[in-house]
């Protein structure tokens, strides 16, 4: 149950992973230091022995920063890194009224000066949803809403054209934080799990279990694993709506993410990137995107009550929930297991300096306080 870095060696990063193992990428690829890493990795002995399984351990990426954790803050490194280069002076992004990428990006972007402003699509109602949406008011982002019959991309681009016209031109933050540069953040991890088990920290792992929702961290330690040369089978659990999460957008990512690498750096390996590298579980996910399942939080409950771990009902207990059913069924037996925790741990409350009620919000988000909670496969 110990949380483990390894030996002194391990120090703390005031660089990243890419670009020691890529020296000429460092004076061309964007960054901004806003993380801590690498973030420890613990033995889940309390869960795993129940499970028959010896070698189950978890990625603590839910302690990315001291602030604030969870797997946005590597792809903002690379992203807001990009922001500065460029001398933009405000942020644009998409996600659903609940999203912990726009709550990351609003954030961080503040943090550095910057402006943020956000279209919010729809979700099902949760606490942690709301609880979200009013840090995301309390920390200034502009909140614009989807919601209804207007194209998605006709709301972003008369949004953009508002800020243009008061002589602002926003940098677009993909959703999820998914683009090929922000994926780099989950390249930079996968190289980072890799010079943890060169140190000892853990075995090589067989598998990697990660949430995958926009794609972003699924694909870069897919491609973090074939760039240390490790062995490593990265499964993603489908989070998200199958339409935009399938490997087909999987492996599309990943080509134009080691596009980018290779325009900066041709001395990186050509990587053989086939379908078989890109596998997403589909049975875990539910009834839709923000819903919970009774084995996800039943598997939340296992990981904080034998673990001391912090999951959520809509990215990690799902993704804990296919270990466990794995394991379960003998598939994971004599296997050296990665959970990667992908869920901020940090107190929300810290983020500012007062809750907002939810009557403050623009009207068009009242409705996200008025309905029923989504429960567990409604």
């Amino acid at each position: 149950m110990s949380l483990a870095q390894g030996d002194a060696s391990l120090r703390a990063l005031e660089t990243r992973p890419l670009f020691d193992k890529f020296p000429a990428l460092k004076n061309k690829i964007p960054w901004v230091k806003l993380g801590e890493f690498p973030t420890p990795i613990q033995k889940l002995t309390r869960l795993g022995e129940p499970l028959g399984l010896s070698e189950l351990y978890c990625k603590r990426d839910d302690l990315t920063s001291a602030e604030y954790g969870g797997n946005k803050v590597r792809n903002l490194e690379f992203i807001l890194g990009d922001v500065k280069r460029l001398g933009r002076k405000s942020v644009l992004t998409l996600g659903t009224w609940g999203s912990n990428q726009i709550m990351a990006t609003a954030f961080f972007a503040k943090k550095l000066g910057m402006k943020s402003v956000c279209v919010m699509l729809p979700q099902a109602a949760q606490e942690y949803a709301r609880k979200n949406l009013l840090i995301v008011w309390g920390l200034g982002c502009e909140l614009n809403s989807a919601k209804g019959n207007t194209p998605v991309a006709f709301k972003l681009g008369s949004v953009y054209f508002r800020r243009w016209l008061k002589r602002e031109r926003p940098y677009f933050v993909w959703p999820g934080g998914s683009s090929p540069l922000g994926t780099l953040g989950y390249v930079n991890a996968g190289l980072e799990i890799a010079d943890q088990v060169r140190q000892g920290v853990m075995p090589e792992p067989d598998f990697i279990f990660c949430a995958a929702g926009s794609l972003g961290t699924f694909v870069g330690l897919v491609l973090g694993m074939k760039l240390a040369g490790l062995k490593t089978k990265v499964l993603g659990v489908r989070v998200y709506d199958q339409f935009a999460a399938n490997s087909y957008m999987a492996r599309r990512l990943a080509q134009n993410t080691l596009k980018l690498l290779k325009t900066n750096d041709p001395s990186i390996p050509e990587l053989r990137l086939n379908a078989s590298d890109f596998v997403l579980l589909h049975n875990y996910f539910g009834k839709e995107y923000a819903a919970p399942t009774k084995t996800g939080l039943e598997a939340i409950a296992l990981a904080k009550n034998l673990e001391g771990l912090k999951l959520d009902g809509t990215y990690t207990g799902k993704t804990l929930s296919a270990i466990i059913d794995w394991a379960r069924k003998s598939e994971l037996k004599n296997k050296v297991t990665l959970f990667h925790n992908s869920y901020n741990s940090r107190p929300l409350e810290n983020l500012v300096p007062a809750f907002p009620s939810w009557q403050e919000l623009p009207k068009p988000f009242h409705h996200c306080f008025t309905g029923e909670i989504l429960g567990p496969d409604d």
